[in-house]
């Protein structure tokens, strides 16, 4: 029997090695008679799946401030062959606002296939969050042939630095507080503030005094002149149309409203009664034989009726002989000190002869 047992034990031995044998020289006649199957299409990030593409995002600081910026750097290195989307601001970066990206222009290195280029940005955040830990992860997003895949950073995380004083323990930690919902409102009596308006008050009037007392002279007297200018272009406005309506067939009647409207203007510039004088009191008293020979020839008009080509002549004098006292009664106002009343008293004119 042990002999017959030891037999059987060394042709089991044989049997087993010899299968042994068989497979490792070549493949089962299963695998052998499968078809053959044909690869499928794969994304440049596929086709090399021992080949790894670092894609990094993290915090560039350990800590942040309720409102304060901070930095967020995101980098990707990927194939040169391929197109790549960063994040969008406004969906992925919540609950971080995006003040401000500063994108960095793509490095590559190497060429052909086995080039690698290197996309970064650096993303300026601000959080409003109470959250002592926050945390952010972001896509890149691949554009393949057949689809457009995603892949995410690593969490990173952020600590929050308050500077709000930690509440010590005590015996009010455990209360909750109410607000009071039945407080009554006072009602407060509306007060005139007599101290505001009388300090406004005498801070108006200094104003003005001091306004007064350093352009109060000046301002009376371009006052005047804007008055006295006034006065002799009404005057010239009216003169001019009367001499341009004498006519021989108005004559009378033109000459007397014009000579009328002189007097009247010349007791503006002088305080005379120059109304009430005639010809020769006038030529008397202006000292101007000029002025007599156009009141010979204006009363000629008024009274006779005569229009002689010397009759537009004589109303041009006393139109220049008006104007020249004008000009030494403004000649006179702005030399005066201001203090002189509204009414100039004007030297007469020289006497030339009529032209």
């Amino acid at each position: 029997m042990n002999r017959f047992g030891f037999l059987l034990l060394l042709f089991f031995c044989f049997l087993t090695s010899v299968g042994q044998a068989k497979l490792l020289s070549g493949r089962s006649p299963l695998r052998q008679d499968a078809p053959k199957q044909f690869p499928l299409r794969q994304s440049p990030l596929r086709q090399n799946p021992q080949r790894q593409y670092p894609l990094k995002g993290y915090f560039l600081v350990d800590s942040i401030e309720i409102g304060r910026p901070f930095r967020y750097s995101l980098a990707y290195h990927h194939p040169a062959n391929i197109d790549v989307l960063f994040p969008d601001t406004a969906r992925y970066f919540a609950p971080y606002r995006v003040q401000k990206v500063a994108v960095f222009a793509t490095s590559t290195v190497g060429t052909g296939p086995t080039a690698v280029s290197r996309d970064s940005a650096v993303y300026t955040l601000v959080s409003f969050e109470t959250d002592s830990i926050q945390f952010l992860e972001v896509p890149v997003r691949v554009l393949n042939t057949v689809d457009c895949t995603a892949q995410w950073t690593q969490i990173d995380t952020v600590f929050l630095r308050s500077k709000l004083p930690r509440a010590l323990p005590d015996s009010l930690a455990s209360r909750t507080l109410r607000l009071a919902t039945d407080t009554k409102l006072a009602p407060l009596q509306q007060q005139f503030n007599y101290m505001a308006l009388a300090a406004g008050f005498i801070s108006a009037s200094l104003g003005m005094g001091v306004l007064y007392l350093l352009f109060g002279r000046l301002t009376r007297r371009q006052w005047r002149l804007y008055l006295f200018n006034r006065r002799h272009v009404r005057f010239l406005n009216e003169y001019t149309r009367l001499s341009d309506r004498l006519s021989s067939f108005t004559a009378a009647e033109t000459a007397n409203e014009a000579v009328v409207v002189w007097k009247a203007y010349l007791e503006q510039l002088d305080p005379q009664p120059y109304m009430s004088l005639t010809t020769p009191e006038l030529a008397n008293r202006l000292r101007d034989e000029r002025i007599a020979i156009a009141l010979r020839e204006a009363d000629r008009m008024i009274y006779g009726g005569t229009y002689t080509p010397q009759s537009q002549s004589a109303l041009q004098v006393l139109k220049e002989v008006a104007t020249q006292m004008y000009l030494q009664g403004r000649t006179k106002l702005m030399q005066s000190d201001g203090r002189r009343k509204e009414s100039i008293s004007v030297s007469p004119a020289e006497p030339t002869s009529l032209s």
